[in-house]
């Protein structure tokens, strides 16, 4: 049975590295299949392929709706409010987001009620869940950025079942349902712990809200390594039922497993029954079913159940994050007991650090060294006090409010505490560290050998790992290169050689606290090991182009700042005819004439050269500066290439590769403008489905004799200098379904390219 559950958990997990979706068709194969299976009693193949067959039936079915959404941009939907989360620090932000069950779309109801997000940049009444509204959204299928580095947004998405995303335009009805049994709960508790200086936390170990953690304090719990104990998983889950155990006993044997599965759903249900919740509630049910039927099942039996039943249950929390690390987590731990017949906690803790390494740097790209220590010093704390008093405190609310009262209040001294000491720790020293790209894999081959030394029968990994590893390591001559990166509407190219790097623009900063910089931009820098920006280019003032100036110039130490507009005094003025010489790159400036406002035409414009191709940085330049630099082109004459055999004119504005200027909209991009820069291949930077339309269908046609890609499209654009000349990579055009371009939701017989 052990090995027909693990054939169907590998069967069902291989959906994530799947090119494209599997037709109607391809599940008729499957079947077929799997009937001849059955017939042959070819047990861990057939149910290997039902594993399959489970995840493709599942996402067609769940994601044909998006189809739907094709026609227009704007629809009418009517929807159950499922959570209201408010973000940003300053209520004039009056931003919120809204997770919606959706029954109608455009008034034609839908045979699936999806789960979409809806982000909302105004004032709104109050959206208790169980609500019903109707509402003016724009709709697109579920989307994230795509670069080699940072959070894959589209899986997050499809990890929490969010299949659409939009933005609200106008709110037509609210049906307000009346609070339910967890709001009224939550309700007491709130008024039990109102006034305390850490009530935020609170609400975040006892009911799973986390809206009122800010970003400061997840920084803190990030880089001690102790998320996973401010965001409720199944340790919690795991003291509600050994506290519900304890109390049972007073009924027998058969009342201790009844009380202590009843505090442990009570408690999954309060939290909102998140992934890490359900699988510890899962193991908690198959236990107390063993043990109600006086049965001995090994722990990893129960640990495949629970993977199976939440794959059944739920198929979507295969694509989340926390699933993988609640589950890996789990195993470790599995591991070490059957390592060790006592485990010690430094042992334990150490072997979670080095087991979910390489899955933390996957799935994060950094790390938090003293994290081993703090969850040593903090896990007594938290298991032992913080957390049981506020449990405890949870379940008398409803009862009484000043009992509760007194136990919230000793939880809070322990989380304060716990801020002091971190907040301490994070003024002197770097709690969490961005690593580069190479770590996570050596990572994976290091766990290995140390596998390989530790099990029976591994020894004969070591040669074959550690000759891997070797070569890993083995440092290798880069050439330069050149990314557009994805950064929705917006603009942000990184020129980078080794470890050296320029930066063009820096992307938007949202209301709420999103904004590229964290999102993009230093995630590639840190996978690219990029710790000093040479210079740092802010084509002109725009938010899209220099929202995170500001962020970036703290992050990092830049040597030279240039832009239109001056930001500050340490801000170096772009002006026409600058030019240095960087890393076998000439970099030239040729617009503006001179420091202006820091409007669209002042933007400066950069051709980076490395003597066979140019590539030319635009910024937001319209007609006026256009026609103002081709003037200047006939007056300077452009450049005489001269060969053995003839002489060649080159224009100054001639590139191989342009970045189209602002985004590709109607008012650039003129026929002059571009029969000067005569490029072959196009950038437009612009957001997927934006609500202007860029690149305009006009201005993709003046292009039409050069290959063109969409970043919003394509994801983060790699340019590359190669033997045969300049190599360029989409980032949507390579790995799994979910980060493809075009309909990645439509099934087919075979990947469309």
């Amino acid at each position: 049975m052990d090995l027909r559950l693990l054939s169907f958990a590998l069967g069902a997990s291989s959906s994530l590295l799947w090119p494209w979706l599997p037709s109607t068709a391809w599940g008729g194969a499957l079947l077929a299949l799997a009937i001849l299976l059955a017939h042959g009693r070819h047990w861990r193949l057939l149910f290997l392929v039902l594993g399959v067959l489970w995840m493709q039936l599942n996402l067609q079915y769940r994601l044909t709706w998006l189809d739907k959404l094709e026609t227009q941009t704007s629809h009418i939907i009517t929807a159950r409010v499922q959570s209201t989360e408010s973000s940003g620090d300053k209520p004039r932000d009056k931003f919120a987001r809204l997770l919606l069950r959706v029954e109608t779309l455009d008034e034609q109801p839908l045979t699936i009620a999806p789960l979409v997000r809806v982000n909302a940049y105004q004032a709104l009444p109050p959206l208790p869940a169980g609500s019903r509204i109707t509402l003016v959204s724009s709709l697109k299928p579920a989307h994230g950025l795509a670069n080699e580095a940072g959070m894959d947004g589209r899986r997050l998405l499809l990890g929490k079942g969010i299949t659409a995303t939009g933005n609200l335009r106008r709110l037509i009805e609210v049906q307000e349902a009346a609070p339910g049994m967890r709001e009224r709960w939550l309700a007491a508790a709130s008024s039990a712990w109102q006034g305390l200086e850490q009530a935020p936390l609170l609400a975040a170990l006892s009911f799973g809200e986390q809206g009122g953690i800010t970003d400061a304090q997840w920084d803190l719990f990030r880089g001690s390594g102790l998320t996973h104990i401010i965001a409720i998983s199944g340790q919690h889950i795991a003291l509600v039922a050994v506290l519900g155990w304890w109390l049972g006993r007073l009924l027998g044997l058969r009342g201790a497993i009844v009380v202590s599965l009843l505090f442990a759903a009570v408690y999954s249900w309060l939290a909102g029954f998140a992934v890490a919740t359900e699988r510890a509630l899962i193991m908690v049910l198959v236990w107390s079913l063993l043990r109600w039927l006086n049965r001995d099942w090994p722990s990893h039996r129960i640990w495949l159940w629970a993977f199976v039943v939440l794959v059944l249950w739920d198929p979507f929390a295969l694509y989340s994050a926390g699933f993988w690390l609640s589950f890996m987590a789990v195993a470790l731990l599995l591991l070490a007991s059957l390592l060790h017949a006592r485990p010690g906690l430094v042992r334990l803790q150490c072997l979670l650090l080095l087991g979910l390494l390489p899955l933390q740097l996957l799935l994060f790209e950094g790390m938090a060294p003293l994290a081993l220590l703090l969850n040593l010093l903090a896990l007594p704390l938290f298991c032992l006090g913080i957390i049981p008093l506020a449990l405890i405190g949870v379940l008398l609310a409803p009862l009484s409010t000043v009992l509760a009262h007194a136990l919230f209040w000793l939880s809070d001294l322990g989380l304060t505490w716990v801020l002091w000491g971190l907040g301490l720790l994070a003024d002197h020293l770097q709690l969490w560290w961005p690593v580069p790209g190479w770590l996570m894999p050596v990572s994976a081959l290091l766990v290995l050998l140390w596998g390989g030394w530790q099990l029976p029968g591994g020894r004969g990994l070591l040669l074959p790992v550690g000759a891997a590893l070797l070569l890993g390591v083995w440092p290798a001559p880069t050439p330069w290169q050149v990314r557009v990166l994805d950064v929705g509407q917006g603009l942000s190219v990184l020129v980078t050689r080794g470890e050296r790097g320029i930066l063009y623009d820096t992307g938007d900063s949202y209301p709420g606290g999103y904004n590229m910089a964290e999102a993009a931009i230093l995630p590639v820098l840190s996978r690219l090991d990029v710790r000093v920006l040479d210079a740092l280019i802010i084509s002109h003032k725009d938010r899209d182009h220099a929202g995170n100036r500001r962020a970036m110039l703290q992050a990092m130490p830049v040597r030279r700042e240039l832009s239109s507009f001056g930001f500050s005094r340490s801000t170096a003025l772009c002006r026409r005819g600058q030019r240095w010489h960087w890393q076998g790159l000439e970099v030239r400036v040729l617009w503006p004439e001179r420091p202006g406002a820091g409007r669209n035409n002042d933007s400066c414009v950069v051709q980076i050269s490395d003597g066979r191709h140019r590539i030319l940085l635009s910024g937001d330049i319209e007609q006026g500066a256009e026609r103002r630099l081709l003037a200047l082109e006939e007056k300077g004459g452009g450049e005489e290439l001269a060969s053995t055999f003839s002489s060649i004119h080159l224009s100054t504005l001639s590139s191989t590769v342009l970045v189209s200027p602002h985004h590709g909209s109607r008012t650039s991009s003129t026929p002059g403008f571009v029969a000067a820069v005569n490029p072959d291949v196009v950038i437009h930077s612009a957001g997927d489905r934006n609500q202007w339309q860029f690149p305009r269908p006009e201005v993709v046609a003046r292009y039409q004799g050069a290959r063109q890609w969409v970043t919003g499209q394509d994801g983060a654009i790699l340019i590359e200098a190669g033997e045969a000349g300049l190599e360029i990579r989409p980032e949507r055009e390579q790995g799994p379904w979910y980060r493809r371009n075009g309909h990645w939701w439509q099934s087919g017989l075979w990947p469309v390219e």
